[in-house]
């Protein structure tokens, strides 16, 4: 084979290595985070789990529930993983449309194969010998390709004809591999789907089975070969006689179900896993005998509230196999697993698994806060690289935000149900300020920069502003919203989508959805009726130094003097701060010349761009550059999906650049400053 080269890290996770060394890009000095969105396979002998995600795939050992390697994928996110039945072997497909192979004993690249598009399932066949995928072609015929494992050669390519592709194309080998079996739907189905059963020797059709009313999300043949288990969307398992292709068994009446998966254990029993959720919650996953009805395993994996973006997600990371384990994520921090020969359910840390949006250090520089998306606020310490909640009381929910005051302090805020709370991180525990009482928040609660006061605004557009410090609230302000149209289907209706305090915390500044700018003075508790709110179209930012707002206009750039409160009406102060001269002018490298994001350093001496995302991007960009000589200092690749956030650390030790694959990378700039 073409291109070997080692791939796996050194294997020192289960005596104590530390992780967020492993296969770093140069200058990086830690990776903090494992990668969002895993999908998990479990090896044949139940010794090991694999776990993909969007930073490349993690080998755990199931003793020691330990890391011990890491292939990084070379670009985009890793869609589906699969075993060899003889352990050998590890394949994963990427979103770059490709398909590796491993050989897991002596960490060599085995085989890459060029797919059609993106596929999420795969599997080996039972006596090793091939590898298959399933997918759409053009968004139309269903699609079954398999090669050979060891070299990657085609073997065969089945295709329906008049059939549109399954949703979730589930593929599934007989135990002798004489059949092979996917999913399809037909133009008229209005969701139902079909699965289709192909002759491995002959490549001919053998068999369209219908009975499903929604999607099939997985296939498996029972060990003896005589039956085939199909589990749906619609809550149900039909069991088919493989040699008349007669419906035998249907199991159903499982309550409001998201996922059911079935799995045949080696001696024969056929297991299912359910993810059972209802809109007041809670959810759940269990596992049940289906011929006895029994049920063998439960657990509660969200609280009593449901985000259903949260279970749709989440119920894409559950792996239930043998009929006798199952791995699954819970509440986007830990992955849980249950073996029928160890019926205690076990966990461990591979959070945070969902990916971040915003990030600040602390003003000491010891502390990251890091804003993950349905994960909350979560706190690196930068000297042992661990983590920890912002918020140590866990009932409080995932939707949270982070500030950082002038001192240099750290706060998060929370909303859940009814109830917005402001907390000073690694606190005792106890909330600074609760505001409840509404049953909807519409913009995300602000804080002063200086730390003293809090806003919150509700759906019919009351902002409630705190004073921090006396936990007492100061004003009910209220900012008129525009009527909705109850003839529009797709009108939400008007609200409060943000909120901005001015430097010194004096001014607050409300937004509405329909571009009603508001602003507020703080120490009367009433709107400044001189903002000439209707020439406002935006508001940009308040100034650094405090004296300024600046604003998009109707027809020009507004510049609101907040000392004077009016618009400024000084030509000397208004050409200053309206003109345009270039102050530096920096040469970008070409792959950094579409920016997608700049970060200044404190001092205003350094600047951090990122690239956009475009076809030939494997790891973007990071550029770093001196402002004064516009000298270009280096050019970091680590990421290999957007970089959503950079943050400068205070004393310009270090840059954290965020990214949606769910890690935050530390890079070193001390040898270039």
């Amino acid at each position: 084979m073409d291109n070997k080269k080692p791939i796996i890290s050194s294997p020192k996770g289960v005596g104590g290595d530390d992780v967020t060394t492993w296969a770093l890009p140069e200058g990086a000095i830690a990776r903090l985070g494992r990668g969002s969105e895993p999908k998990m396979t479990f090896s044949a002998d139940g010794q090991s789990l694999a776990i993909g995600t969007c930073l490349g795939l993690w080998l755990y050992d199931l003793t020691t529930l330990s890391p011990v390697a890491l292939w990084n994928a070379e670009q985009g996110v890793v869609e589906a993983v699969a075993f060899s039945p003889n352990g050998k072997w590890i394949a994963a497909s990427h979103s770059g449309r490709m398909l590796k192979i491993w050989d897991i004993q002596n960490g060599t690249f085995l085989i890459s194969v060029k797919l059609e598009t993106y596929v999420d399932n795969m599997s080996f066949s039972p006596d090793n010998r091939y590898i298959a995928v399933a997918y759409t072609v053009h968004g139309s015929s269903s699609v079954v390709e398999v090669w050979h494992a060891e070299t990657g050669k085609p073997f065969a390519k089945f295709t329906t004809d008049d059939e549109r592709a399954g949703h979730y194309q589930p593929v599934s080998f007989s135990p002798d591999t004489r059949l092979i079996a996917s999913t399809c739907s037909t133009a008229t189905s209005d969701g139902a789907e079909s699965i289709i059963v192909w002759s491995m020797e002959s490549g001919e059709q053998i068999a369209c089975l219908s009975a499903h009313t929604r999607w099939v999300t997985s296939l498996c043949f029972s060990p003896c070969g005589q039956f085939l288990a199909s589990g749906g969307e619609d809550g149900t398992v039909y069991v088919w006689d493989v040699n008349t292709w007669q419906q035998v068994q249907r199991y159903t009446d499982y309550g409001r179900v998201y996922r059911i998966i079935p799995s045949w254990t080696p001696d024969g029993i056929l297991r299912a896993a359910i993810v059972h959720y209802d809109d007041t919650g809670p959810a759940t996953i269990s596992i049940r005998d289906l011929e006895s009805d029994e049920q063998i395993y439960n657990d509660q994996v969200w609280g009593n509230t449901i985000d259903f973006s949260y279970i749709f997600d989440w119920g894409n990371s559950v792996l239930f196999s043998n009929g006798s384990q199952l791995a699954y994520e819970r509440r986007h921090e830990f992955i849980n697993v249950w073996t029928s020969d160890n019926p205690t359910k076990r966990q461990f840390m591979h959070s945070p698994i969902s990916f971040p949006d915003s990030m600040v250090f602390s003003g000491d520089g010891k502390t990251l806060a890091v804003k993950y998306y349905q994960e909350g606020v979560v706190l690196w310490d930068i000297a042992s690289k661990r983590s920890r909640p912002a918020i140590k009381e866990a009932s409080v929910g995932k939707n949270q935000f982070v500030y950082k005051t002038e001192s240099g302090k750290l706060y998060a805020a929370s909303i859940k149900d009814d109830t917005v709370t402001l907390w000073k991180t690694d606190s005792d525990g106890n909330p600074l300020i609760e505001a409840t009482g509404r049953e909807y928040w519409s913009a995300f609660p602000a804080l002063a920069p200086t730390g003293t006061l809090f806003a919150c605004a509700d759906a019919d557009g009351t902002v409630q502003v705190w004073d921090v410090q006396n936990k007492k609230k100061l004003h009910n302000l209220t900012h008129p919203l525009e009527p909705s149209d109850d003839d529009d289907d797709e009108d939400d209706g008007d609200f409060v989508d943000e909120l901005e305090f001015s430097h010194d915390g004096k001014i607050l500044a409300s937004e509405s959805k329909s571009n009603n700018f508001k602003l507020w003075d703080m120490e009367l508790g009433k709107e400044i009726e001189t903002f000439p709110s209707d020439k406002v179209t935006g508001i940009i930012e308040f100034s650094p130094c405090g004296r300024y707002l600046s604003c998009s206009g109707t027809e020009d750039l507004v510049i609101w003097d907040i000392t004077h409160r009016k618009p400024c009406e000084d030509e000397t102060n208004l050409y200053t701060l309206t003109r345009f001269q270039i102050e530096a002018r920096l040469s970008l490298p070409p792959e950094c010349e579409y920016v997608e994001k700049l970060e200044f350093s404190p001092c205003g001496q350094y600047l951090a761009n990122v690239a956009s995302w475009n076809k030939t991007t494997k790891n973007f960009p990071i550029c770093l550059f001196e402002v004064e000589s516009g000298k270009h200092l280096v050019t970091f690749r680590g990421h290999s999906t957007d970089v959503m956030a950079l943050a400068f650390s205070p004393d310009n030790k270090l840059l954290a650049s965020a990214s949606h694959e769910g890690t935050v990378l530390l890079w070193n700039l001390t040898p270039y400053l």
